[in-house]
Parts: C-alpha cells; structure tokens; sequence
C-alpha cells in the first residue's frame, strides 16, 4: 500500500513558475478614437439592431448622448517589447 502511494506521488507533475508579469516584456499603448469611426460605428450598431419596440433614430440619440458623457474615446492595447517596436517608437 506504501508502494502505490509513493508512485502516485511520483507521476504528478512539478508545480509551474508563473509567468512573468506582463509590464516587463510589453508596454500598454492608448490610441485616441476619432469622432467619426465612433459616430459610425453607433449608427451601424442602431441600423443593424433587431429591437423593433425602439425608434431607430431615439436610439441613435441615446446612443451619442451616453458617449458624449463618457468623454473622449480610446482603445487600449498592450505591444511587445523588441526591437522593431522600438525602431517603430511604439515601445520603450
């Protein structure tokens, strides 16, 4: 019985490190939206929703009143560290 559980413990895998933080081998990158990919991306989004008890046009306005609170829109996306992002200014 002492044999079985010792091979049991040996078939077991090793614990992996965890990985590295992602701060040291990429950069995050905030670029600005401007005013028109976001005004064309609402208008497609009303045009193309299925929601029939709602006024096409009021949602159109909802939709730029709530983005109009939010402020200036921007996607944020994380870049890998090396050495054509660096040629590129991308990266630090």
């Amino acid at each position: 019985m002492l044999l079985k559980a010792s091979a049991s413990l040996a078939q077991t895998a090793p614990a992996t490190p965890p990985a590295p933080p992602p701060a040291a081998n990429e950069q995050q990158v905030s670029v600005p939206v401007p005013r028109a990919v976001s005004l064309l991306a609402d208008v497609v989004g009303v045009l193309v929703s299925r929601n029939e008890g709602q006024d096409k046009v009021q949602a159109l306005i909802e939709r730029r009143r709530e983005r109009k609170k939010k402020g200036p829109q921007s996607i944020d996306f994380s870049v890998p560290k090396n050495r054509l992002t660096r040629a590129l200014g991308l990266a630090d």
